[in-house]
């Protein structure tokens, strides 16, 4: 307050000096080199006083500004490291999916490739077991026919061939030969 009150009485003598030269003619060149001198000490003066501080704290949050977006870039490189590594760790890891897959389906290739032997094997060997089956079938039907064939073949020349009595005769024979082969 004091310092002020001095500079109001300081500059206040200044204004009264400048009017007294003024009532004179023409100052003198020293009193503008006076004058210059302290309007050059008040503008240094009230730059030191007001605007210094201001431009301290902006030059403060500048440097605060600066150490946070330097920090925020090495946050930034170690996300982008990170992140490079992990796509280096992806490229691999598809890489070794991609190889496990493959030995799967080649595997799974070979199994189904042993089945379907396995099964053309058991195919093979029932189409051969039926193929047995229906002609051991089929001959039996045919030796039933031809059986069939022969008796009624047998009986029309018998029929043709003898009378009531000598059929009657065979008949007995025959009969006496079942005979026979039971009490054997």
């Amino acid at each position: 307050m004091l310092r002020i009150a001095s500079l109001i009485t300081f500059f206040s003598l200044l204004a009264r000096a400048a009017e007294e030269a003024a009532a004179q003619a023409e100052p003198s060149i020293v009193y503008k080199w006076i004058n210059f001198g302290i309007l050059a000490v008040a503008l240094v003066y009230l730059i030191a006083k007001f605007l210094m501080p201001v431009l301290r704290a902006r030059a403060v949050g500048i440097e605060k500004d600066i150490s946070a977006s330097k920090a925020t870039v090495a946050i930034a490189q170690a996300k982008v490291a990170e992140l490079s590594a992990k796509l280096g760790n992806f490229e691999t890891a598809i890489r070794d999916i991609r190889e496990k897959a493959m030995a799967e389906r080649e595997i799974e290739a070979n199994r189904i490739a042993d089945q379907t032997q396995q099964l053309l094997v058991k195919v093979s060997i029932h189409g051969q077991t039926e193929i047995a089956n229906l002609t051991q079938t089929a001959q039996l039907q045919l030796r039933a026919f031809t059986v069939e064939r022969a008796i009624d073949i047998a009986r029309t020349r018998l029929a043709s061939k003898t009378d009531p009595t000598s059929q009657n005769a065979l008949i007995g024979a025959f009969l006496d030969d079942l005979k026979r082969q039971e009490a054997r």
